[in-house]
């Protein structure tokens, strides 16, 4: 058997998950790369007498370092060195995707050109030559359909045959305007004067001296930074330079393209432009999107509710088995409450949302898959302008109302990465379905009628209105980050395929899974433990109630008795627990979340009950969620401060609702 390495590289929604998907099956590991909160899935498969690692790279429109995905695909092309690089193309946007294909053949000559979406190509009136195309770039190149599975075989057998050449390939090298040129030489003979150690090639490094992109840790010598000094004292400064390289590059490949793709001016609208039509459309398109949100959320968090409640009752009966073969075997009473009320009720108060996480991540990967996610980040960029963020935190936050977890993985799709720390951290401001469950009962025993309705919206609203606070807050102090501006590719739309939907979804479900029930099992032992000595005392004198009192100084002062916050703090956990914490702790026998919450208007007032839910809106989010902020920021600091801002801001917020309330009479 022989072994070979190929790495997969492509502008986002070029189908290069379907062929990585197609040619490893479920083979494939996921997880992150060292140091980047950017997904690495590597797959593996055995063809013939070989065995094949293949890297799907992430999805990036070039190798500039401008954002994580384009800094983790270049450094993995030229560090790890893999055989051969399978770049896909969307041949339905040739120019844009040649781009990077450029890029990556000045790092590495080994290259075979996947020419994917030839269908979509011609009903958008784009006739493509893959023959000339090959002869161009002096590149082999296989024409695919990946969405059905054509050409894949055909690509894979092309990428072994380029990985054993003994020659090396000399792939089109791309000559810049004579003054570039000039420039880019002298950097090269400077390099080779000075015998350089560098390892990455030197016309690759001295394009990335003239931009100004050190992300790979090489700095110009003494020489070289001479050079630029001279250049820009003539004019020619790092911003003018980095910009001429650019146009070069697409003035470059704008003379290459007549040579074998032509344009039927007497086609048809495709399917595409029909549907943006209405998709895209200032009347129309908000209200398509909404129906569609509606529809995604309600099979997400409202149908899917029976399969959570199924899931609740095996954990439930597994939870009795085991404490009926405990009682058998003899084993202490307090192991057998241990394993009935501290370890499966809290594994499976997580379990019973996997469900709900799995529909809406099955959802996500076929709106995504299908090219609609990217028109909804577009609709949605006018809203989130206004609060200082990028369309694309759109998704991210409306996400959030089903489930915070998946709202923050949302935030992958955004490239810049103080974007994405701002969304990730005011994202736990959007109340979740538990959270809102918890608030509905507790507003319709408060404020019966109409009242509820106005006071329900009233609560969201302000949630909005402390995010576009918040943003602005962030922006301008610990996080200063300008305004970015909205620049999206809009895809075109295709059919959604079977796997590219369950395969992602399943990935991610299994990745919370793993990450969440472990966290959630400790913190789950340790609240009933907290809440369960000393023994056979009232509730008041556990360890719970001497928490609760010690707490009392945070929340005497709005108007929150022990009780209240021993209920805000044990709702860490998973925010649906609030109810039935507050249930034992108040004595309410009944199940139901309206007994209890009927049960709370005897010990608190409607204005207690405002500031309360105010505060439980706001303050820190589940375990889950803080789990995978931590995940996705890589850091415990800015997590803590993510914790920290979160429970700052709900009390104060709350102490001023309870003080308004005070002045206005109720």
């Amino acid at each position: 058997m022989h072994n070979m390495k190929i790495a997969l590289v492509g502008n986002p929604n070029v189908g290069k998950s379907t062929v990585f998907n197609n040619l490893t099956g479920l083979n494939q590991q996921v997880g992150n790369w060292t140091g980047k909160t950017v997904e690495h899935k590597a797959g593996y498969l055995k063809f013939e007498d070989w065995t094949i690692e293949l890297i799907d790279l992430p999805g990036t429109y070039s190798l500039t370092a401008y954002s994580q995905e384009e800094i983790v695909t270049r450094e993995y092309i030229l560090q790890e060195k893999p055989d051969v690089v399978i770049a896909m193309l969307d041949a339905s946007n040739i120019e844009r995707n040649l781009y990077l294909l450029l890029q990556i053949a000045e790092l590495t000559p080994r290259v075979v050109i996947g020419l994917n979406m030839m269908d979509l190509a011609a009903s958008s009136g784009i006739i493509l030559s893959a023959s000339k195309l090959s002869k161009v770039l002096n590149l082999p190149v296989v024409e695919v359909i990946a969405s059905q599975k054509k050409g894949i075989k055909e690509l894979l057998l092309e990428a072994i045959r380029t990985g054993q050449m003994t020659e090396t390939p000399k792939p089109i090298k791309m000559e810049y305007p004579k003054e570039l040129e000039n420039k880019i030489n002298a950097i090269e003979e400077t390099l080779k004067d000075q015998n350089s150690q560098f390892l990455f090639p030197h016309r690759w490094l001295a394009l990335k001296f003239m931009e100004g992109d050190q992300a790979l840790g090489e700095v110009p010598t003494e020489a070289i930074q001479r050079l630029l000094q001279n250049w820009k004292e003539e004019g020619w400064n790092q911003a003018k330079l980095e910009m001429a390289i650019t146009d070069a590059k697409y003035s470059f490949i704008a003379s290459l393209l007549p040579e074998f793709v032509q344009f039927d001016q007497n086609r048809e609208a495709s399917w595409t432009e029909k549907l943006d039509r209405w998709a895209l459309s200032p009347l129309w398109g908000y209200p398509i999107l909404v129906g569609i949100l509606l529809i995604v959320f309600w099979v997400s968090f409202v149908a899917s509710a029976p399969l959570g409640d199924l899931i609740s009752r095996i954990m439930a009966g597994a939870a009795g088995i085991t404490v009926s073969i405990l009682k058998g075997v003899g084993a202490p009473e307090i192991l057998q409450n241990l394993i009935r009320d501290g370890i499966f009720a809290g594994v499976g108060a997580v379990f019973g949302f996997v469900p709900q996480i799995g529909i809406f991540f099955v959802f996500y990967s076929i709106l995504q898959d299908s090219g609609y996610l990217a028109r909804a980040a577009f609709l949605g960029d006018r809203l989130m302008q206004l609060m200082g963020l990028h369309g694309k935190s759109f998704f991210s936050f409306v996400s959030s109302y089903g489930c915070n977890v998946p709202g923050i993985m949302a935030t992958r799709t955004l490239e810049n990465q103080k974007d994405r720390m701002i969304t990730i951290l005011l994202n736990p401001l959007i109340p979740c379905v538990p959270r809102i469950g918890v608030m509905s009962a507790v507003v319709a025993a408060f404020f019966p009628g109409g009242r509820g309705s106005v006071v329900m919206l009233s609560l969201l609203g302000l949630s909005l209105l402390l995010i576009v606070f918040s943003s602005y807050l962030l922006r301008n102090t610990v996080i200063r980050t300008d305004k970015t501006a909205f620049v999206m590719e809009l895809p075109l739309y295709h059919r959604p395929t079977f796997r590219n939907s369950l395969l992602p979804a399943w990935q991610k479900t299994y990745s919370f899974m793993k990450r969440a029930w472990t966290f959630i099992l400790v913190a789950s032992i340790i609240i009933w433990t907290l809440s369960s000595f000393p023994a056979d005392v009232p509730m008041e004198q556990t360890w719970a109630g001497k928490l609760g009192n010690g707490l009392a100084v945070i929340g005497n002062p709005l108007g929150f008795d022990w009780r209240i916050m021993v209920a805000i703090l044990f709702g860490f956990t998973a925010k649906e627990t609030t109810l039935s914490t507050l249930g034992i702790l108040y004595g309410v026998n009944s199940d139901t979340p309206q007994s209890i919450a009927q049960t709370m208007t005897g010990a608190m007032t409607p204005l207690g009950a405002l500031t309360f839910l105010v505060v439980y809106m706001i303050y820190i989010p589940c375990l889950a969620t803080v789990v995978t902020m931590h995940k996705e920021i890589g850091d415990w600091r800015w997590t803590s401060f993510g914790i920290l801002y979160n429970l700052l801001l709900s009390f104060s917020v709350g102490w001023l609702v309870l003080q308004l309330g005070h002045s206005l009479g109720f």
